[in-house]
């Protein structure tokens, strides 16, 4: 790696950059092009490989944007219910793919392409904020966007659930490069978390305050700020809590004075928030609906020690530097860092149901640390004679756990047992099957399937189901065990569930049976048969 030294990133820098985030855009999305492209017979890939639930989700949201909504509501649940400005990137997305008249599912992907080479050009910004040093940025950079931790090994030995959480494998807002293979909010966040902090890190240095350059770029906090606020407020928490200790900190050192300077970038970051805070306080006490959503939406944090493990050696290597940084605890730098990672385990095992959600950003000064670490530390116990062995050595080790989510979901088509992946997968009849209701419903009609199924119909025909999410379906753990006994049942009360819901359409195919002889369908009307999947009425 180079020893060169720069203030700005030269043309070169932006060169290397740009090719190490495109090639790592293009290795994220490999696997997924592969399967895409594959005869895959009688098997119709849904459109996502990686948490395909939520992605789910995600389409159907967009498939609303392109109705024209702004204000969205859960199609994976019958209930009708008022929508509300949450999660505005994705309807966003919905009205661009109206403009373009590209499919959803061809926009979703094309704005996790984005999303995700704007993370890595982020996080190449912030590394050149922090160091004047190219070998350090593309040290930092490279730890940043694919280091992980050993649950890639450990987690197959000791297990993994929602017990036995393991992040590397479970909690892709914590690791970039896992960020980009799920949806497009998570690296879209972590690049806007990236610029916010490489302004504050510019920001709190001293003699910031006399450099008029520097204070030209509050608008664009502000802006970062408000962009984070209605993609993931959650990631703003821990940073606002490290940028208020850091003026605590510097008011009690200068003797209970703090300069305006600093209390302006805080309040860039505070004050934008505010409001939209207070509008998700009130949709979650106003609206029934995302209540529920908000009630089943936990999502807690892994225990201390496998977090530990899921960090890994970036958080081994950079365990000096941290001690450093706490004893000596001066620098811009350090002590915003240190702050920062402070926070974030301040949230993460505080009392709430969305502990989890604050991890996301982690990576950035675990990475921060590591780098200065190997800088300072490790790198001078390395001969210079081994260090390009060292860094050989080094990158594709941190990368494992990387490289196995990246590559698990494709085991199913590469041994030819798709039946192993269903969600991710389904019998090429569902799809026709998706087609003739998407001519002949609307997000009014409600449409009872198996759950596997169902999570598919609200992106795919633009309809409701009775149970679709785990989080999205109101009482959701009721109305999936509800679905499977009506496809379970030998046809007695069959009629209660298709009126509570006011269900237009059943459907039975392979993935209903699975669940039972679906005999309730006897009392329905058939209406049209596509292959091996019929469609019944009331």
């Amino acid at each position: 790696m180079e020893s060169r030294y720069t203030i700005h990133i030269m043309p070169s820098e932006w060169r290397w950059a740009i090719f190490a985030a495109t090639a790592l855009v293009f290795l994220a999305f490999a696997p997924f092009l592969w399967v895409a492209a594959t005869d895959t017979g009688n098997w119709q890939f849904m459109g996502a490989l990686h948490n395909y639930p939520d992605a789910a989700t995600y389409i159907a949201k967009m498939v609303q944007g392109e109705s024209g909504l702004w204000l969205i509501g859960f199609l994976h649940t019958p209930e009708p219910h008022n929508g509300a400005l949450i999660p505005v990137i994705y309807p966003l997305l919905g009205h661009l793919a109206r403009f373009t008249s590209l499919p959803t599912i061809v926009m979703y992907h094309v704005a996790r392409v984005g999303a995700a080479l704007f993370m890595y050009l982020a996080l190449y910004t912030l590394a050149a904020s922090i160091w004047q040093r190219v070998r350090a940025r593309r040290i930092f950079f490279a730890i940043a966007s694919i280091g992980a931790g050993l649950g890639w090994v450990l987690g197959p030995i000791l297990g993994v659930s929602e017990s036995a959480l393991w992040p590397d494998l479970q909690i892709p807002e914590a690791f970039p490069f896992f960020s980009t293979l799920v949806n497009v909010h998570f690296p879209l966040t972590l690049g806007c978390l990236a610029l916010l902090a490489s302004l504050m890190v510019t920001a709190f240095r001293p003699g910031a305050d006399r450099q008029v350059e520097v204070g030209r770029l509050l608008p664009l906090a502000v802006l970062l700020t408000i962009i984070l606020t209605f993609i993931y407020p959650q990631a703003l928490v821990p940073l606002a809590l490290a940028l208020v200790a850091y003026v605590v900190i510097v008011w009690w050192d200068k003797r209970r004075r703090v300069t305006g300077w600093q209390l302006r970038w805080v309040l860039a970051v505070i004050l934008p928030a505010i409001p939209m805070a207070v509008y998700y306080y009130a949709v979650v006490s106003a609206n029934p609906a995302y209540a529920e959503w908000a009630r089943q939406n936990v999502t807690l944090a892994p225990p201390p020690l496998l977090l530990l493990l899921g960090l890994g050696l970036p958080l081994f290597l950079g365990v000096p530097a941290m001690f450093r940084a706490a004893r000596r605890f001066e620098g811009a730098d350090d002590r915003l860092m240190l702050l920062w990672i402070v926070a974030i385990l301040l949230c993460l095992y505080l009392p709430t149901n969305i502990q989890r959600r604050f991890m996301i950003g982690m990576m950035i000064p675990v990475a921060y640390f590591a780098t200065r670490a190997l800088e300072d530390v490790w790198l001078q116990r390395v001969s210079r004679r081994y260090r390009g062995a060292f860094f050989t050595l080094l990158i594709p080790l941190i990368a494992v756990s990387q490289m196995f989510v990246l590559f698990l979901p494709v085991l199913p088509v590469v041994t030819g047992q798709l039946q192993r992946a269903p969600g991710a997968f389904l019998e090429r009849d569902y799809a026709l099957v998706f087609r003739w209701l998407a001519s002949r419903t609307d997000m009014q009609d409600v449409v009872l399937a198996s759950p596997t199924v169902s999570v598919w119909a609200p992106g795919w025909a633009g309809t409701r189901v009775v149970y679709g999410h785990p989080y999205e379906t109101l009482n959701a753990v009721g109305k999936r065990a509800r679905v499977e006994q009506w496809y379970a049942s030998d046809g007695a009360d069959c009629a209660a569930l298709i009126e509570e819901f006011n269900v237009r359409y059943v459907i039975v195919g392979p993935e209903e049976r699975k669940l039972g002889p679906a005999a309730c369908a006897d009392t329905l009307q058939p209406i049209v048969a596509l292959g091996q999947v019929s469609i019944y009425a009331p």
